[in-house]
């Protein structure tokens, strides 16, 4: 059983997220605004303890750190999913400031704040695999969205400086990368059939890599409640369907050789 930290939860790509976790036996941490919402969504999750609920308002992030070294120390977090967001689609001489900080707290200020308590946590000693959601808006022209696309960007830039800083660091502690495991490679070495050995001996080693590794993926619209009131836009692209996000963002998160990376799902639309 693995432990996922999920932010947005309770809504979209981040629900479905936690979902497909439930479904595979895993435990989800869900960092959320409304608890109200999540009772009412995992009620069964909750009691049985495959859910845990802690509550913060990720637009507004003073003591966003200490309360993730605080309510994360009891668990060893595997995989973290940042899929919390917000959009305003208009242009960006007639974006707020209180509209720029909202995206920026939420999109990149959050991820930041909690990747800092997960490594303090972390020391770096276990795998950790990380996917945060970004977007196509951060690598086009498209006006409705360009100040989205901006706060998007920063996530990317955010992600490959920090793959580059951490792995750099694990440079210099011993087995830094995740070793093959130890029962499939004695049970390859173990085949008589030289053929089935060397296929057996491939699978095994192909479960190594980065212990450390941090991704983005980056979709063009989807089908979610943050979607509302950009009909307009829509009416240029199609939607991408949830279930390929979905399958993607647990792609990323289980290839043992990516870091630093953002995938785009462009779905053919050209700014």
């Amino acid at each position: 059983m693995r432990t996922f930290l999920i932010t947005g939860a309770t809504s979209g790509i981040g629900e479905a997220c936690a979902r497909r976790c439930f479904a595979h036996g895993d435990r989800v941490v869900a960092l959320c605004r409304n608890l109200e919402k999540a009772q009412q969504l995992f009620g069964p999750e909750l009691s049985s303890g495959q859910l845990v609920v802690f509550e913060h308002d990720l637009a507004h992030n003073e003591g966003l750190y200490e309360q993730c070294l605080k309510e994360l120390a009891p668990y060893q977090i595997d995989r973290f999913i940042h899929c919390a967001g917000l959009i305003y689609l208009k242009p960006i001489h007639r974006t707020t400031h209180q509209e720029w900080l909202s995206m920026y707290e939420l999109h990149l200020f959050a991820l930041s704040e909690i990747m800092r308590a997960l490594v303090r946590l972390s020391r770096l000693h276990h795998e950790l695999s990380v996917v945060a959601l970004s977007s196509v808006s951060a690598h086009g022209g498209l006006l409705q969205s360009a100040a989205y696309g901006m706060s998007k960007e920063s996530v990317e830039h955010y992600i490959r400086l920090l793959n580059k800083q951490l792995n750099k660091q694990l440079n210099a502690v011993p087995q830094k990368r995740l070793a093959p495991p130890t029962e499939a490679l004695a049970a390859a070495e173990a085949m008589t059939d030289p053929a089935q050995r060397e296929h057996a001996l491939v699978l095994a080693k192909t479960q190594a890599g980065l212990r450390l590794r941090i991704n983005a993926l980056a979709p063009a619209m989807i089908n979610t409640p943050m979607a509302g009131g950009s009909e307009d836009i829509l009416d240029e692209m199609y939607y991408i369907p949830l279930e390929v996000i979905i399958h993607w963002i647990f792609e990323i998160l289980e290839n043992p050789y990516m870091s630093g990376q953002t995938v785009v799902l462009n779905n053919d639309f050209v700014y």
